[in-house]
């Protein structure tokens, strides 16, 4: 055996090898017929010969994600199955070159060894040699030079994710600066709305920004200090007054839950409260138990008279949240184990007053009934079978709109929601709601092949002038030092609530433009954007969506304070 292979003696870490292996060797696949399917190509025009390139190109893009993103002990598993193929030459070369240059070196020479005619990668090649006087080292160097060129793989993900956090550290350090200010008070200038008792359909409130896990598709790295407040009654008053339906978020709050345990006991007027978590917090049956009969004391705590209240328990739940990683030692684990997972679908079900719902991210999988049988909901149906239980799914609902599946030209609706019973608690459904990734934060550097993408959405909101309802929620999230930011666009601040007051800030919510303007997917911001940078093609061409074109397109406060202009002029 290689000294570069791995031997796993241990049942557990076998089944993380495999799981490890599907994973790593899925996105290979997806990446290797993305690249020969025409996206090489793409990238290398207007290169001359880019079509006989982009072969060869695509396996040197190979040698270097192996590298990336596999354990050089897991590349002979990971290619075996690749080794019977036209291509097991390949498969070999990838994984025992040392080098690109040694890769392109081995290539180069396996064609030049191998009689012809065909097939089409060894006319490609003497295509390529012939435009080069037939000189094997003069093109070695050009592909090389041409590969350095597309400057891919030149830095490890970690430096990326760094770069990245430096943007977002600067943003929100930009959060109620001059230029937002300057925004608000042009939006405080305009005429008042009739004054109204205003009730929203949810309110937020962020206790705290903060998550130990770092997930690939996570759209914060670097998140903004939020202040302890001890006693934040304000905020409860406040929420409590104007809506009926509470979100507390903000990464993970299991550290912060007597914040949320107060909140049921506060807010009368409240029916839903619902919690985001990560699931981290149950490791065993008991620690689930104990945050559970903490949330069921928090219900039975409220004073009599007061209205019947609900906690809808929201638990991440994704190929992400339970990817398959290795550790410093060189052990495999799950981010987050699916045995925690398991533990709390396990418990719920028993406590009247507190709806489970799965938060999912949409992928290949969701096109078709194998969400359920396969990937991290197949995992989880096993853990729960290796404990006595079946799992009966009881309704599917299908996307609005068509999508294209992920690594495919396939198009169609897909699942989106779902609810499932243990058959042991019938009465007592979970849900199970899927939603697709923008490309914010950690999630700019998913491959194409890892999630669903809103191409076609965004073509569609491209193409008419407004999108009414279609865009952003722009519902308020208050955070516990004092910013109200829109819903699902945080960056867009209108606000402190214990600075301005209250009143001054939701007028702002009913008065501004540029939150009506992102609400409706207007497309006069693109023509606003333009008017400052010259960068608009390179946004909509890499945009994964609407929501993602829309909020890079206003992350920036100097281009907020422009589009407001622009907007009241």
């Amino acid at each position: 055996m290689s000294s570069n292979q791995v031997s796993v003696t241990d049942t557990h870490q076998q089944q993380l090898q495999a799981l490890y292996l599907e994973n790593r060797r899925q996105r290979f696949k997806s990446e290797i017929n993305r690249l020969t399917g025409g996206d090489m190509q793409a990238l290398l025009d207007p290169q001359p010969q880019a079509e006989d390139l982009s072969f060869l190109l695509t396996y040197v893009y190979a040698w270097h994600w192996l590298r990336q993103h596999v354990a050089v002990e897991y590349h002979r598993a990971l290619l075996a199955p690749f080794r019977g193929s036209a291509r097991a030459f390949l498969m070999e070369m990838l994984e025992e070159s040392e080098s690109a240059d040694d890769f392109v070196r081995a290539y180069i020479d396996h064609w030049l060894a191998s009689p012809g005619p065909g097939p089409a990668q060894r006319e490609q090649l003497f295509r390529l040699l012939q435009r080069r006087d037939n000189d094997p080292n003069r093109l070695r160097q050009d592909i090389l030079a041409i590969w350095r060129n597309l400057q891919l793989f030149t830095q490890p993900d970690k430096q990326h994710y760094a770069r990245i956090a430096r943007i977002e550290r600067n943003r929100y350090g930009d959060t109620l600066g001059e230029a937002d200010r300057k925004r608000l008070a042009l939006v405080d200038s305009l005429p008042g709305m009739p004054k109204k008792q205003q009730q929203f359909g949810k309110l937020g409130l962020i206790p705290h920004m903060g998550c130990p896990q770092t997930c690939r598709h996570c759209m914060f790295i670097w998140r903004p200090f939020v202040r302890s407040e001890e006693n934040p009654d304000q905020l409860y008053e406040l929420v409590d007054a104007h809506t009926q339906s509470v979100l507390f978020t903000g990464g993970d709050l299991t550290r912060h839950m007597a914040h949320f345990y107060r909140a049921v006991g506060k807010m009368r007027h409240v029916r839903t409260f619902a919690i985001l978590l990560n699931g981290d917090f149950a490791g065993d049956i008991v620690q689930t138990k104990a945050l559970l009969d903490a949330m069921a004391q928090a219900l039975k705590a409220r004073p009599a008279g007061w209205p019947q209240a609900h906690i809808l328990l929201q638990i991440s739940f994704d190929e992400f949240h339970q990817e398959v990683l290795i550790d410093k030692h060189g052990q495999l684990r799950e981010r987050i184990p699916v045995a925690k997972i398991a533990n709390i679908v396990e418990l719920a079900p028993r406590y009247q007053g507190i709806q489970l719902a799965l938060l999912h991210k949409q992928n290949r999988l969701n096109f078709s009934m194998d969400l359920f049988h396969k990937g991290v909901f197949g995992r989880l149906a096993q853990e729960l079978g290796q404990r006595g239980h079946q799992l009966q799914i009881l309704s599917t609902a299908a996307s609005e709109r068509i999508k294209t599946q992920p690594g495919s030209s396939q198009r169609g609706k897909l699942i989106k929601d779902a609810s499932f019973v243990l058959q042991q608690y019938p009465d007592a459904p979970i849900l199970l709601t899927s939603s697709t990734i923008d490309a914010y934060g950690r999630a700019e550097l998913l491959e194409e092949g890892e999630s669903v993408r809103e191409k076609e959405f965004l073509a569609e909101v491209l193409g008419r002038t407004r999108s009414p309802g279609q865009g952003f929620d722009t519902d308020l999230m208050f955070w516990f030092n004092g910013w109200a930011t829109l819903f699902s666009a945080v960056h867009v601040c209108l606000g402190n609530v214990y600075e301005e007051g209250a009143e001054q800030v939701l007028a702002r919510q009913r008065k501004d433009p540029l939150s009506r303007a992102l609400a409706d997917f207007d497309c006069r911001l693109l023509d606003f954007y333009a008017e400052k940078k010259d960068d608009l093609d390179v946004l909509v061409a890499s945009a994964t969506g609407p929501h993602h074109l829309f909020h890079r397109l206003t992350e920036d406060a100097d281009m907020r304070l422009h589009m407001t202009r622009r907007l009241i002029a």
